[in-house]
């Protein structure tokens, strides 16, 4: 968590594509992939990411949501070591 912490106030994101819904056996859960896009703040260079998010919903609503990203893509665009 630590070696994540800047993420929000170092990248400036600017899309998200190649959307993926995978349905699961659970009908109130729906796990989507996505991929962002955006700039590192401090170098100008690109950044490129890949989550998958698992939702939960209840009565049209989310009740739980859980994201895993590609950390690998986030600390090398980050160059935390």
């Amino acid at each position: 968590m630590a070696s994540l912490s800047g993420y929000g106030r170092t990248i400036k994101l600017h899309s998200g594509d190649a959307l993926v819904v995978h349905r699961s056996q659970d009908s109130r859960v729906v796990i989507v992939e996505y991929e962002v896009h955006g700039t590192i703040l401090s170098s100008g260079a690109p950044y490129d990411n890949r989550f998958i998010s698992v939702i939960t919903i209840e009565n049209r609503k989310i009740i739980h949501w859980r994201d895993y990203m590609d950390s690998l893509a986030a600390w090398t665009a980050l160059n935390i070591r």
